[in-house]
Parts: C-alpha cells; structure tokens; sequence
C-alpha cells in the first residue's frame, strides 16, 4: 500500500503542469524519473525532448527549452509548451550569445539563474529581444559537460504565475548533469546522421572532443 508521501507524489505528477502552487520535488526523485525517460529515448533529438518535458512536469513551467553551446552561438535543439495547441517544436534556431550578453554571462559562470522582478537585466534582455512574448519568470540551468557548460535548460512562467525559486533552480541544477553526461555521445551521433551538414554543431564537437582528449592524457 502507498504511504501518504508516495500518494501525494504521485498525485502531483498526474497533475504537474495544472498545479497552482509548485512543490519542490525531492531532488533523488526527480533525478530517477528523468533518468528513466532519458534511458528510454535514442538520439539527440528526443533524449532531449524526453528531459526537457519531464523538467516542464516536475516544475509545472510554461514552457521549458534546451540549447547547446556552439562556438559564439545558442542552438536551440527542443522546445516543450504546456499548451497543447503548442505542444514540442525543434526550432533549429541559432543566434550569438552575444544577443543576451546578461544571460549568457550568468549561464557561464556555471551557476544558472532565475529572473522575477521587471527591472532584473536578464528580465529586460528578454523584454528586448522577445517583445511579443511577454513572461512573468525565467530560470536557466547550465549543462555542463566534461568540466564545461555546453548548453542551457531554459524554463518560462507566464504572467501571474508563482515566480521560479532557488530551490526549484537547484532542482533543475541538479537534474541537467545527466543530460550533460550523454552530451558527447549525442553530439557525435547527430553529427554522423547530418553528414549533408559539415558545420553542424563544428564548434561544440570540436570543443568536447578536445575536453575528452585532455582528459585521457593526464
């Protein structure tokens, strides 16, 4: 029989994306059902849609989106909406880091971040390069790969909506590791099916690659 916590766990989850207020799942949890999505899923493409819709359950987030760091780009690889109308695209949009200069300078410090409050700079970039698509709260989440960070979990709230916590920050941190460690696999397998594509993701192979070298020479 399930104990009162089990239950209320497992309520939470059928129900994670309609929740009006968040609870923290405990970390171990969260990190085993990401952990089991991600086994069952092949391929850059849907390993990442797997993460990315687990993250957009466990945070009852509007939207949650994964990018990988190529070289001065941002390539967004998936993107999962709580509205069904939306449901999951691959973008495939790149863009320079350097057009969110305050997020990305956060993002690489390996720390992450969560932007509530209008005048935060990271709200206002957002503002600025996103004018028709106006959000209450954004959190990012570094991937970090072979001692580097590589790319980002990126997570929205609408307006009116509880605003992101550290908490929920350090939930996230703590789960994008294991996306991470599939990273350079991933990486390589997506570049052997796009062969038709020499520069596809050039400058993050390029760069886990030599991580991975530097570290077998030690």
């Amino acid at each position: 029989m399930a104990t009162g916590r089990e239950g209320v766990l497992a309520d939470r989850r059928d129900t994670s994306v309609l929740v009006e207020h968040w609870r923290v799942t405990a970390s171990d949890e969260a990190i085993q059902q990401l952990r089991t999505a991600m086994a069952s899923a092949t391929g850059l493409l849907k390993v990442t849609e797997a993460a990315a819709t687990v993250i957009l359950q466990l945070t009852a987030a509007q939207e949650v989106s994964i990018s990988l760091l190529d070289g001065e780009h941002h390539w967004d690889v998936i993107d999962v909406s709580a509205d069904p109308e939306r449901g999951t695209l691959h973008p495939d949009l790149r863009y320079r880091l350097s057009d969110y200069p305050v997020g990305s300078d956060r993002l690489l410090s390996g720390r992450g971040y969560v932007g509530n409050a209008a005048d935060d700079p990271v709200m206002v970039e957002y503002a600025l390069q996103n004018p028709d698509a106006p959000v209450g709260s954004i959190m990012s989440a570094p991937i970090i790969a072979l001692g580097g960070v590589h790319g980002e979990i990126f997570l929205v709230r609408e307006v009116g909506a509880p605003p992101f916590t550290r908490d929920e920050l350090d939930l996230v941190s703590e789960c994008a590791p294991l996306l991470g460690a599939r990273l350079p696999a991933l990486i390589a397998a997506y570049r052997d099916q796009v062969q038709d594509k020499p520069n596809a993701m050039a400058g993050l192979a390029k760069d886990l690659e030599a991580l991975f070298d530097d570290r077998h020479t030690e």
